[in-house]
């Protein structure tokens, strides 16, 4: 017990015992919802990107021929997996991941981050 107390005695050294870290739970709240909101778009952009590139119809298919240049041309068009976007979600993931666990390094309570 007094080993924690000790770890945590230099994030409250402030002198404000409302803040943590050097930061308020106003702070702490909007950082999270900051995170949260980066999440929320990038699984919109995921959904989005599925729906119009990748429907479930082109499962398996790599890509379609089209007529091009006034149809005396075909053209190969590779069917977009949305890949990027899954990356970018992942990605929101994990920083929300990281910055949960620094705060609970840091001895936030888990209210501050609501």
């Amino acid at each position: 017990m007094l080993a924690a107390l000790a770890l945590l005695a230099p994030l409250r050294a402030s002198g404000d015992p409302a803040t943590i870290g050097g930061r308020d739970a106003d702070w702490w709240r909007a950082a999270m919802a900051a995170h949260e909101a980066e999440l929320a778009s990038s699984e919109t952009a995921v959904a989005e990107c599925e729906e119009r590139e990748a429907p479930p119809a082109y499962d398996g298919v790599a890509g379609y021929v089209t007529p091009s240049g006034g149809g005396r041309r075909l053209r190969y068009v590779e069917i977009k997996r949305c890949e990027d976007e899954r990356d970018a979600r992942e990605a929101a993931q994990r920083e929300i991941e990281r910055f949960e666990d620094e705060a609970r390094r840091a001895g936030v309570p888990p209210g501050w981050l609501r």
